[in-house]
């Protein structure tokens, strides 16, 4: 289901269900939700969503004006925890479709899995308030089932590892995504 919010007298969507795809937690209080969507505002749905990531290059998008809505930056030394329900991963050749278990989810198969263009086997999504702090949301870059982070000290080491990516982006863009994650716990 949609979530939409009036900003600047417009209707724009949020987000859907409980991922706010369209909104930053620090954006909230510039929309007024609509009738039968969800006041990101409110205590009670900050207990369920999820916001938008605030990346550095999107620092002038405005609520509802984002452009991909399932943004995120992939990491690879960032060990997804063995209690993460993982879901089957759909994979596609024209004319064919198949779901398997997710690759990266514990256990032996009877075959072989290669990564070609692979994201990551962990992906930084969102944001969320969790006890009090604004924690970052993880995904497995296989399957999509998701975590949250909930203390700093668990969220060192994809500090450690975003500090340490290079290229792709202008100058600090990783430093500033680094500090983002580290001012939610404060």
């Amino acid at each position: 289901m949609g979530e939409y919010a009036r900003y600047g007298g417009t209707s724009i969507k949020i987000g859907t269900c409980e991922d706010m795809y369209y909104l930053r937690a620090s954006q909230c209080s510039l929309v007024r939700p609509e009738k039968c969507s969800l006041d990101p505002s409110s205590e009670a749905a900050r207990r369920l969503i999820r916001f938008r990531f605030p990346w550095p290059d999107e620092d002038h998008v405005l609520p509802g004006a984002f452009d991909k809505h399932d943004r995120s930056l992939g990491l690879w030394h960032v060990p997804i925890p063995e209690d993460v329900e993982h879901h089957s991963a759909q994979f596609t050749h024209p004319g064919y479709v198949v779901s398997l278990p997710c690759p990266e989810a514990p256990g032996d198969r009877p075959y072989t899995i290669h990564r070609n263009g692979h994201p990551g086997l962990v992906q930084l999504q969102q944001q969320a308030f969790r006890g009090g702090k604004l924690v970052i949301i993880l995904a497995c870059g296989g399957c999509g089932a998701a975590w949250n982070v909930p203390t700093l000290e668990e969220a060192r080491p994809v500090i450690e590892e975003i500090r340490a990516m290079k290229g792709g982006h202008g100058p600090g863009w990783y430093e500033k995504v680094a500090q983002r994650i580290e001012e939610g716990y404060r």
